[in-house]
């Protein structure tokens, strides 16, 4: 045989050896697990290269920031400010455990009030842990839910979170009347679609770490007719005091939320209170607080809201001074998508989505029966106070 002979033969015995070699090299390929991972197999959780998630677990960041323009008439004070920055996260670590959390960084708030003239222009800017909660549901369908951490108070409708409310500026009942956070423990039952129960132990009206030796305790129900409707009642009870377990403050609170038609939102909150040795004179202190609102969407991008607020505090226990307190507040609103801040779509218990951009002007009035408010003048108060305040929330 001729060598170009010999070399096609040993050609093609060489292309057969391959040919029979080649299932026994991917079945080896097969058997050690190196499968291509496809996209497909990531975003399902299939691919064989530990991608597994489930969906519904993931992390999720989101976040708010404020940003205000504030005017004064009596001291014709004007300052631009950035509010607030905040940045909450979510995650489902099972389906019976989840933890959400929050830490924002906030700017003080002029005060119109005479006492805080050194802090009236709301230079301060203070960092916290806003939120910090894990629940734990032991049945999808229990209606049963445990919390613990720090919370919002369920005893309310205005909250601290400003795309959680619906103007810019605080009112009197928010500001003394009431706690807005509790830290410790909470559980919440679903009794029924029409009423559902909350227990609160905690540290103390807005304590962070308890600041006496006894805890305070809430109790608080809701009932909802409809879907529409929505009345609460509750009561809390605690020493508040630091350092005196002697003294208990007790707080009743009524909420009412109604939205007949979806573009109206009408609510308020009621508020009676007392505490032991609380009044200037050394007596039991007492205070009762009422807010009104209506939140109305007209057509397109505008709302509006409309705000009565009533504080009355006769021995000086909640503000330092024997007085009542009245505002008027009035909002107009311009308001831009349909967003969603952390977990939440919606405002508490109504069908109106979260805006992803607010812009609102507060024109508020306030008035006193004594001369607790600033003026002009250094030193010398007046009672009553004009100011607005030009706020744009945005969700990110």
């Amino acid at each position: 045989m001729d060598h170009p002979t010999r070399r096609r033969v040993a050609l093609a015995g060489g292309c057969v050896l391959a040919l029979l070699a080649l299932p026994a090299a991917v079945g080896a390929k097969e058997s050690s697990g190196e499968v291509p991972v496809s996209p497909q197999s990531i975003d399902e959780g299939t691919g064989g290269q530990g991608f597994a998630a489930d969906a519904s677990h993931r992390l999720q960041l989101n976040g708010f920031g404020v940003a205000d323009f504030h005017y004064e008439r009596e001291t014709g004070d004007s300052s631009f400010a950035a509010g607030v920055l905040a940045l909450a996260a979510y995650k489902a670590i099972t389906d019976r455990f989840t933890v959400f959390g929050q830490l924002t960084t906030s700017r003080d708030a002029p005060s119109p009030f005479l006492e805080d003239a050194g802090a009236a222009d709301g230079g301060g800017t203070d960092t916290e842990i806003d939120n910090l909660i894990l629940t734990w549901r032991p049945a999808a369908v229990s209606g049963l839910d445990v919390s613990f951490g720090k919370f919002d108070s369920p005893l309310a409708i205005e909250r601290d979170d400003a795309p959680l409310n619906l103007q810019a500026t605080e009112s009197f009942t928010f500001q003394f009347a009431r706690p807005v956070k509790f830290t410790g423990l909470q559980v919440h039952q679903a009794f029924s679609p029409s009423f559902e129960g909350w227990a609160i132990a905690a540290n103390g009206w807005d304590q962070d770490t308890d600041n006496n030796h006894a805890k305070t305790f809430a109790l608080y129900g809701l009932w909802s007719p409809s879907l529409s409707a929505h009345v609460g009642l509750g009561v809390i009870r605690g020493p508040e005091q630091p350092d005196d377990t002697s003294h208990e403050r007790t707080t009743a609170v009524g909420t009412l939320l109604f939205q007949p038609v979806r573009s109206w939102i009408l609510g308020g909150e009621s508020v009676a209170g007392e505490e032991q040795s609380a009044a200037l004179d050394g007596g039991t202190g007492q205070w009762r607080a009422q807010t009104l609102f209506a939140h109305h969407r007209f057509g397109g991008p505008w709302a509006g809201t409309v705000r009565a607020d009533y504080l009355d505090d006769p021995d000086g226990a909640r503000t330092g001074t024997a007085q009542t307190l009245r505002s008027l507040t009035v909002s107009p609103q311009y308001l831009v998508g349909g967003g969603f801040y952390g977990v939440f779509r919606y405002l508490g218990h109504t069908s109106l989505k979260i805006p992803e951009l607010q812009v609102r002007l507060d024109l508020r009035y306030d008035r006193s029966d004594r001369s607790v408010f600033r003026s002009g003048q250094e030193g010398v108060g007046r009672s009553d106070f004009l100011s607005a305040t030009l706020q744009t929330v945005f969700l990110f």
